[in-house]
């Protein structure tokens, strides 16, 4: 192993890099306890890689910058590691997608349907217009 690899930080550390209490990151250890899985030292200290400290990047992003709710970010982390989850979630997705394109098509041809009548409206009130330009 590379020693980029190897290298570990404590809690205090990684409060400081990420800007984040200590609690916050004890919140999100235990919150999402499978997802990061945070070594401890014989002692009992944590012990950080740096895939971790990405990891709780990403757990504070979705909370607080995309401002999911806890159940939502554990569902998506959860689905993020198990290819089936995943795959039923890719799945839910595309269903979704295809409703929301086949309402999209059936809108815009009311909005053409729409368009055509005011359009023939239109054309009747300026014929009407004429009508009465000639008296």
């Amino acid at each position: 192993m590379d020693k980029k690899s190897d290298l570990t930080f404590s809690i205090g550390e990684v409060s400081k890099t990420l800007q984040l209490p200590i609690s916050t990151i004890r919140f999100y250890q235990n919150e999402f306890a499978t997802y990061l899985n945070i070594p401890k030292t014989s002692g009992g200290h944590r012990r950080f890689r740096a895939e971790d400290v990405e990891k709780l990047k990403y757990i504070h992003s979705l909370i607080h910058e995309q401002k999911r709710a806890l159940k939502e970010v554990k569902s998506l982390l959860i689905s993020e590691s198990d290819p089936v989850l995943l795959r039923r979630d890719i799945d839910l997705l595309l269903e979704v997608f295809e409703k929301l394109t086949d309402e999209n098509i059936k809108i815009r041809a009311s909005i053409n349907e729409l368009n055509k009548r005011v359009l023939l409206l239109e054309e009747k009130k300026e014929k009407e217009k004429k009508k009465f330009k000639i008296f």
